[in-house]
């Protein structure tokens, strides 16, 4: 099948996170053929990629993914009309919720030329609660006018949980959705991590509230721990507040080393899991986690929250999860930092376990595959 695609980002962007990489490994796994639209710049910036042309088809990412870059100004609908004539798609799948241009545009030109039914859109976590409540009233606004212009009406819904799939349906209750969890770049790792001198915790997450930053420095607050601890955080700082509340709180815990890394690439974050004892997102709301996933197949324990998708983790012994109650946090992060090596080897060797069943099982596979069907 050939499949039409907007989104925002793509690679070689890598600043907008968690789309891109669910985006990408969805198209990868897949027998379809892609045709990707996506700006010519990453997330933040204004200078056109050095390594990519601009209109024109590009071939060397996949044998079965086309990409066309392009400035967002280009994007129009005589474009968008041309681009559909040209392929003649068999599905037109919409990589976000909000995009003026890159979802709420193409939106318009499907409903205008009758291609509605052929329409699946992933929302990507932009309806949960937590989500909802950045720029709140704008959004809210604008679902009471999705919802009496029938905007996104006749379209199949791409939920990638169950949690997800409430979250639509709470909004648009008679949407046609379709489940299909998302697929993780992570790669099993066979190496057994073992438990060293200075205990480091690894955090990888834009520097925002959603991510639980200000929860996380509560429970480092109310934690004394006895031996050296290294926090290493990686992630864009979108956020100022936080970045400066992180930077005094580095100062305040003589036995706690906090330091910012800012935006790495997947890549550079390679060397950051091989070094990290512990994974820790405490997350107001997370529609999947790809970082958690690369943690947990590096053998990397984790603390999370009670908020994403990952379930039954202390069961399978990868990790804790938690409610966003600060005490409990740091009571998750103590137990493993006491664990003796033999006890810590048993919870990275169940992290392994853990993501080799659930990242990327087959039923996840064929759930994806069968998504476009």
């Amino acid at each position: 099948m050939k499949i039409l695609v907007f989104t925002d980002w793509f690679y070689p962007g890598s600043q907008a996170g968690g789309p891109i990489q669910s985006l990408i490994s969805m198209m990868k796994f897949s027998s379809d053929t892609f045709y990707v639209i996506t700006r010519n710049t990453d997330l933040n910036s204004s200078t056109p990629y050095s390594n990519v042309l601009s209109n024109t088809w590009q071939t060397s990412f996949q044998e079965n993914i086309h990409v066309y870059y392009l400035n967002e100004d280009s994007l129009n609908e005589n474009f968008i009309f041309k681009i559909y004539n040209e392929i003649n798609p068999d599905r037109i799948y919409l990589n976000s919720m909000w995009s003026p241009k890159f979802t709420l545009l193409p939106l318009q030109v499907c409903r205008k030329n009758g291609w509605s039914n052929n329409v699946i859109l992933a929302p990507r976590g932009m309806l949960k609660p937590g989500a909802l409540k950045k720029k709140g009233l704008k959004k809210r606004l604008f679902l009471l006018f999705a919802r009496f212009n029938k905007l996104y009406s006749n379209i199949l819904w791409h939920a990638t949980s169950e949690i997800e799939q409430a979250e639509i349906q709470l909004r648009f209750s008679n949407a046609d959705i379709r489940i299909a969890p998302n697929i993780s770049n992570a790669t099993i790792s066979n190496v057994n991590k073992e438990l060293a001198s200075p205990f480091r915790i690894l955090t990888v997450g834009r520097i925002s509230p959603e991510k639980g930053y200000y929860e996380a420095l509560e429970a480092i607050r109310t934690w004394n721990p006895k031996s050296e601890i290294h926090w290493d955080i990686v992630g864009l700082e979108e956020n100022a507040e936080l970045v400066n509340a992180i930077q005094l709180s580095s100062k305040e815990s003589p036995n706690i080393h906090i330091q910012l890394h800012g935006h790495k690439n997947q890549d550079e974050l390679k060397s950051y899991y091989e070094k990290a004892h512990l994974f820790f997102l405490p997350s107001r709301g997370e529609n999947y986690g790809h970082a958690i996933a690369e943690a947990l197949s590096n053998g990397i324990p984790i603390v999370i929250s009670d908020q994403t998708p990952w379930k039954n983790l202390e069961a399978e012994f990868a990790g804790k999860s938690s409610s966003l109650n600060p005490k409990e946090l740091a009571e998750s992060i103590d137990f493993f930092l006491n664990l003796s090596k033999a006890d810590y080897l048993l919870w990275s060797v169940g992290a392994m376990k853990y993501a080799s069943q659930h990242v990327n099982s087959p039923e996840t596979l064929a759930l994806n595959r069968g998504l476009f069907k």
